[in-house]
């Protein structure tokens, strides 16, 4: 489990409709946000009634002069690819004042787990992986990226 909150921390679905459920939530957890480590950044966005996410930037993109690769995947054909712009997370749907029944794809161990997310009052979104019951997961609380913020798939833009 440590792993899953390792990549969070050092990496957080493709661009999706805009989704009329979304559009009515009062706690919009949509836009780039650092990780707890902010090594990363990750953009959550409207797919379909659900939000989906991912890494659009990493404090390190590169080793050895090549991007980093989703070398764990369990699918042998996916290992070649880049770690950004990868789909990290989908499907959390609103309920209430939360995000549930979600996933996040964990690049680091090539693990896949069942997420939820809740806006808090200080404006940090609180992340939360687990696998099977919710309260024995890991939580951690993101930030929202400055708006200067580079994006490590537009090779024009610096990352740091």
């Amino acid at each position: 489990m440590k792993r899953i909150w390792h990549l969070l921390g050092v990496v957080l679905t493709l661009l999706g409709g805009v989704a009329p459920v979304l559009a009515d939530t009062p706690d919009d957890i949509r836009g780039v946000w650092m990780t707890d480590d902010s090594q990363a950044a990750v953009e959550l966005m409207s797919c379909g009634s659900s939000v989906c996410g991912r890494i659009v930037w990493l404090k390190t993109p590169v080793m050895d002069g090549q991007p980093l690769r989703d070398m764990r995947n369990p699918n042998a054909d996916a290992r070649s690819r880049p770690l950004c712009g990868l789909s990290i997370i989908g499907g959390l749907r609103p309920n209430d004042d939360r995000f549930e029944n979600g996933w996040v794809y964990d690049p680091v161990s090539g693990g896949r787990y069942r997420l939820s997310a809740e806006l808090r009052s200080s404006g940090r979104l609180a992340i939360t992986g687990f696998i099977g019951v919710e309260s024995l997961g890991q939580t951690r609380e993101w930030r929202r990226a400055p708006s200067s913020l580079g994006r490590c798939s537009d090779p024009q833009t610096r990352q740091s």
